[in-house]
């Protein structure tokens, strides 16, 4: 079989509020991979990985794009007794 390159995926990312002030960024990548960035102080500081990531996407052919429509709890969003310690990078459950 040949070798036909990568495939280029859809890229989605969401910006989730936390109740300790910070904000977290869940970024989707079709089909079914996502991570997720803890603790963000600022939607500023969180824009400006957003910009990082678009780069690197980029690069690979995989446009980024904001989620449209708002997003029924999953098991992408966390408890407030499970926050994560800030500025953390993981991979959703």
């Amino acid at each position: 079989m040949a070798y036909l390159g990568p495939m280029a995926r859809r890229v989605f990312y969401r910006i989730n509020d936390r109740p300790d002030g910070c904000f977290d960024a869940v970024v989707t990548v079709e089909p079914d991979t996502v991570v997720r960035r803890d603790g963000f102080a600022s939607l500023a500081e969180l824009e400006e990985w957003i910009e990082g990531l678009r780069v690197l996407m980029a690069a690979l052919g995989a446009p980024v794009a904001q989620a449209e429509a708002p997003v029924a709890p999953d098991q992408t969003e966390i408890a407030p007794d499970r926050l994560s310690p800030p500025r953390t990078l993981r991979a959703a459950r």
